[in-house]
């Protein structure tokens, strides 16, 4: 993509929607699965009790991750690497498949999520740069529970504060920042933090249900 591409207003933001399968125990309870899809080639809409609503773009459950990533996120890497700024949020209730979409299983190439391809991607467009140029790449893993930041790289800091910098661009005052020279080092940090999430919590289902992870 061009670097001096325009992203129009209503581009800025997208929303899409995706639908994960009956588990095991859901089909041993007799669940059924009450959305549906419309019958023609349109992936924007599903309706539920005959009422029909509207998204970016809706993922069927049997959408592969490489699907995902391709539809959902992949254009916002390409325009932060043109210097704009991106956010891939993602929200629903416990089990409904977030951690699967966002980190999926790290190293398989099939099952691996959001992150993981974008870091992948990332890191393909410096090596194909110039290689007199060069890149500072670092990055930062928090958690936030109980209207309370805690950095999951240092958990001794327990309650960081949100700042805006000149530009008024927000970020974690004393968020520990790990400079990252390749995939692999970016996936040990991402495993680190993980492990320190577990720490000091009794019940990890319930924690996870009321916290966020930003890495």
């Amino acid at each position: 993509m061009s670097g001096d591409r325009e992203i129009a207003a209503e581009d800025s933001i997208r929303v899409v929607c995706r639908f994960r399968p009956l588990n095991d125990s859901e089909e041993k309870a007799g669940s059924k699965f009450i959305v549906k899809f419309p019958s023609g080639g349109e992936e924007n809409c599903i309706s539920i009790g005959g009422k029909v609503y509207l998204f970016d773009k809706v993922f069927k459950p049997n959408a592969s991750q490489e699907k995902v990533y391709n539809e959902a996120a992949k254009s916002i890497v390409s325009d932060v690497l043109c210097g704009y700024n991106g956010t891939i949020f993602a929200y629903g209730q416990t089990s409904s498949g977030k951690t699967h979409t966002m980190e999926g299983v790290i190293g398989d190439q099939n099952k691996q999520g959001i992150i993981p391809r974008i870091v992948n991607d990332i890191f393909n467009h410096i090596y194909a740069m110039e290689e007199n140029l060069e890149f500072h790449i670092k990055v930062s893993y928090f958690e936030i529970y109980m209207d309370k930041i805690r950095d999951l790289l240092d958990i001794s800091k327990v309650n960081l504060s949100v700042h805006e910098d000149k530009n008024r661009v927000p970020f974690v005052k004393g968020a520990t920042e790990r400079f990252v020279s390749s995939p692999d080092e970016v996936f040990e940090v991402i495993e680190e933090g993980k492990a320190n999430r577990h720490i000091a919590v009794t019940n990890m289902n319930e924690h996870s249900s009321r916290s966020h992870s930003v890495f």
